[in-house]
């Protein structure tokens, strides 16, 4: 090779070097480069993550005791009582403080030592609830950590993260809800619990109250005692390894692993349940705590061969006033609970099943945590009323029956025995202190008393009609009203338009002019009909039945409209505690209290949950109030309830009232003092069944001499309960005043359609009226409901000339010509020989007209 083609040989062979190298330096550079990047985005990133997982450190413990702030651990003995309290049963007392019952519980519990407990249980809980029981200080916290991963990241994934002194701690400390502050509050609690109390204490208190499903007769149970009774037959002692590894299983679903249904009756599909019982067995074969051996046997057993059959509850406390005391206090607390937790009705509203998870709360609070609720009713008062009641109800009525035809056109007939039902109330606080919950709590648990739905009748009219009327002045008790026929406006659907109904009374339209308290006493429906058909158009008559306690649930709106309801023809009718109570006040002065049975609820602690706190409003003035009093005290003694109270082994102030409604399907009678007032109702719970003259007696008669029984009952174990030295205060607005007979008003110039004017007088007698509502001079058209034709003969009998042409002598002439009119002790006798005349045939001589058309007839049977 030449000389020059070796130098240029090597200088391409250096050139290529040269190249290979500056290639690998820029690689190196360039690598460099983005080490350092890489290595600073980790640092970096490094850095972040410290910092934020710091801040996250720091905003968990700051959420952490946020979520614990204010809660104060109990005290060691405290907490091992709460944990040890297995029981906590429920009571509920009568009124002087004695046991009406425990609170039925379907969540049973027996309670046993830890040493009677068998290892296979104990074994099978601890591998397979919390295997670290042994080892953590209460709480496990990857397991918290895991938990609360899944839950904020939405993972359908659930591991759960308690452990069994967690689970004890919500179950006997705190309540069950899913919040983040109980959760918080439940491994505090559990650190605490774990440093003051032994494992042995918290392993054998969670053995016996956690839960196990169901056993066989339906009910819910805790602890592992009542799980190996009412599922095997056997204690908790003596379960086999099979057995002992199925009760292992249920407290994770325990109604679902449950072998009976609700009924007690074993449920055909066991599937899920020895599946888990499968589960188990591993657990405690991973553990050590069998063999083998002992593994394949256990899951080779066929654990459906022990389950015991289904048996039958049978409870004694059954009665009207154990059921109405829970019902009641349940429905308390569950307000109770959604009020706490500031729950509105919008939010029940967009949500309805939110009542039903604050009605759960509720049910299991009551019946597990130890409350104690204290009722109104009185054990002698209430005693006595059920005794009477067993003896004397076959006396009110024979069984009837009646028959009907389905939709398929096939006939039954239903036999019914009587029912009745009634309540004694405390005027001055709406307290029940007795109630009949119906004739026999064996033969039917409805309530009639608080739940039924029955037409009220001519009970109704004092505070519908004849109490309004005297408080917006329109009438007084010398107020004249024809018993003359009279129709009213009735809605007909057919037509789609009112048409012209017949009023009538229950025996016989008197023709008689009488007066309110008359009409009243004697209970004539033309006159009630008339004063309220000008009482609602002037006022608003509703308010006063709304102030007495009758809200639209028991009286709709629209009732107010219809000229049946001055007659209680009502839409839907009233329960009698309701309409008891209505009438109670105007034994309180005119001021209704809320009628109410639980006085108060204690907690486990004695902590007050709930006091009653009186709801009272004023229906009547104490004026308006005491002339309706002064009317009804003449119902018993002229009037339809004439003769009742002669039989009572006292005497007091009393007022009352009767009420029949159309074709005698429920009559009522009830009745006050200054201090109580009590009614009752008999009738057989349909209006498919008129209530029979049986026994030769008047079916208004014999429920007045059941309520005669009653009463002189309650009088000999409570005599004092009626106040019967007491008389209703009469108010100084009160005063007596003479009026004319026929007009209620004094003499003096009557000015007539026509322009002229006559003087007027005539007999009188003596009334109590408002000193602001004493009757003026008579007037032409002084009587309520009168109309042009009766008015013109009325005066045209009485030869009206003008005042100023008047001699002495036409005077004289007048007054001769009023000489036909009776005098006042002349038509009170009379008065009374007719009223009593039609006792004789009929006990309710002004029965009520069942409401036609837009009027339900409620003819659904109550029970």
């Amino acid at each position: 090779m030449k000389r020059s083609e070796n130098e240029e040989h090597k200088q391409s062979e250096e050139t290529k070097k040269s190249s290979y190298s500056a290639l690998f330096q820029s690689f190196v550079h360039y690598f460099d480069i983005f080490y350092r990047v890489v290595k600073a985005l980790v640092i970096l990133l490094i850095i972040v993550l410290l910092v934020v997982g710091s801040l996250g450190a720091g905003t968990a413990v700051g959420y952490f005791a946020s979520l614990v702030h204010g809660s104060e651990p109990p005290k060691q003995e405290e907490m091992i009582s709460q944990i040890q309290d297995y029981t906590r049963k429920s009571n509920m007392y009568y009124a002087d403080g004695s046991l009406i019952s425990e609170v039925r519980s379907d969540l049973l519990r027996t309670p046993v030592s830890l040493d009677n407990v068998s290892d296979f249980v104990i074994n099978a809980l601890v591998s397979t609830e919390d295997e670290y029981f042994f080892e953590h200080e209460g709480v496990v916290p990857k397991a918290v950590i895991r938990a609360l991963v899944q839950e904020l990241s939405d993972s359908g994934a659930t591991t759960g993260g308690s452990t069994l002194t967690q689970q004890l701690i919500k179950q006997q400390i705190l309540s069950p809800e899913v919040t983040h502050e109980r959760k918080a509050n439940e491994i505090l609690l559990a650190y605490h619990l774990e440093n003051k109390v032994d494992k042995e204490k918290i392993l054998e208190a969670y053995l016996n109250v956690s839960p196990f499903g169901r056993n066989n007769k339906g009910q819910n149970i805790a602890g592992v005692e009542e799980a190996a009774q009412g599922i095997f037959g056997v204690s908790a002692s003596e379960v086999s390894l099979p057995q002992a590894a199925f009760i292992a299983g249920l407290p994770q679903r325990p109604i679902v692993f449950s072998p009976y249904t609700q009924y007690g009756e074993i449920k055909e599909n066991h599937e899920l349940s020895i599946n888990r019982q499968n589960e188990v067995l591993f657990r405690m074969y991973r553990e050590g705590h069998i063999s083998q051996e002992e593994y394949d046997e256990a899951r080779a057993y066929d654990i459906t061969q022990d389950f015991i059959n289904k048996e039958n509850i049978e409870y004694n406390d059954n009665s009207y006033v154990y059921d109405i005391a829970y019902l009641q206090s349940l429905e308390l607390l569950t307000q109770k609970f959604m009020d706490a937790e500031e729950i509105t009705d919008d939010m029940i509203e967009e949500n309805p099943d939110l009542v039903s998870k604050y009605q759960e709360r509720a049910e299991y609070a009551l019946k597990n945590q130890g409350y104690k609720v204290y009722t109104t009713i009185d054990k002698d008062i209430h005693n006595t009323l059920e005794r009477v009641t067993n003896e004397y109800v076959d006396k009110l009525g024979r069984e009837r029956s009646y028959t009907y035809t389905d939709d398929e056109g096939e006939t039954h007939t239903v036999t019914k025995p009587i029912n009745t039902s009634g309540a004694m109330i405390d005027n001055q606080t709406g307290r029940v202190l007795g109630f009949i919950g119906g004739r026999d709590y064996d033969y039917s648990q409805f309530n009639v008393a608080f739940d039924g739905n029955r037409q009220p009748g001519s009970v109704i009219k004092p505070l519908a009609v004849y109490g309004p009327a005297l408080d917006e002045n329109l009438i007084t008790p010398a107020t004249i009203i024809p018993d003359t026929p009279y129709t009213v406006p009735d809605w007909d659907p057919n037509i789609g338009g009112f048409v012209d109904k017949q009023i009538g009374n229950a025996t016989r339209t008197t023709n008689e002019w009488m007066t309110a308290r008359k009409a009243l006493t004697v209970s004539q429906n033309i006159p009630a009909s008339k004063i309220w058909m000008e009482l609602k158009d002037k006022y608003n008559p509703g308010s006063y039945i709304r102030r007495a306690g009758l809200g639209p649930e028991d009286i709709i709106d629209s009732d107010f409209d219809n000229a049946s309801f001055a007659l209680g023809g009502l839409s839907k009718g009233l329960a009698p505690v309701d309409l008891i109570s209505a009438f109670s006040s105007m034994g309180n002065d005119g001021v209704h209290n809320e009628p109410y049975v639980i006085e108060r609820i204690e907690n486990s602690k004695g902590d007050v949950v709930h006091e009653n706190k009186n709801e009272e409003s004023r229906v009547f003035s104490p004026e308006a109030n005491y002339l309706l009093v002064d009317m009804l005290r003449d119902v018993h003694v002229a009037g339809t309830a004439r003769g009742t109270m002669d039989s009572l082994p006292f005497n007091a102030d009393w007022i009352s009232k009767t009420g029949t409604t159309q074709d005698r399907v429920d009559i009522w009678y009830v009745a006050g003092t200054p201090r109580i007032t009590f009614g009752t109702w008999i009738g057989y719970g349909t209006n498919e069944i008129e209530i029979g003259d049986d026994f030769g007696i008047h079916p208004s008669r014999r429920n007045r001499n059941f309520w005669s029984e009653l009463v002189s009952a309650v009088y000999e174990v409570k005599p004092d309960v009626f106040g019967a030295n007491e008389t209703f205060p009469k108010p100084a607005n009160i005063t007596t005043d003479s009026v004319i007979n026929a007009t209620g008003m004094k003499a003096g110039t009557v000015k007539t359609p026509g322009g002229g004017d006559f003087n007027y007088s005539g007999p009188t007698h003596s009334e109590i009226f408002k000193k602001d509502n004493i009757p003026g001079s008579t007037i032409y058209d002084f009587a309520i409901g009168a109309d042009d034709d009766e008015l013109l003969n009325f005066w045209g009998s009485k030869k009206p000339a003008p005042a100023k042409e008047k001699s002495k002598d036409e005077d004289a002439e007048e007054d001769n010509d009023s000489e036909g009119e009776k005098s006042e002790d002349e038509a009170k006798k009379d008065s009374e020989d007719e009223t009593e005349e039609e006792n004789e045939s009929s006990e309710e001589s002004s029965d009520d007209e069942k409401p036609n058309d837009n009027d339900s007839d409620n003819s659904e049977d109550e029970e």
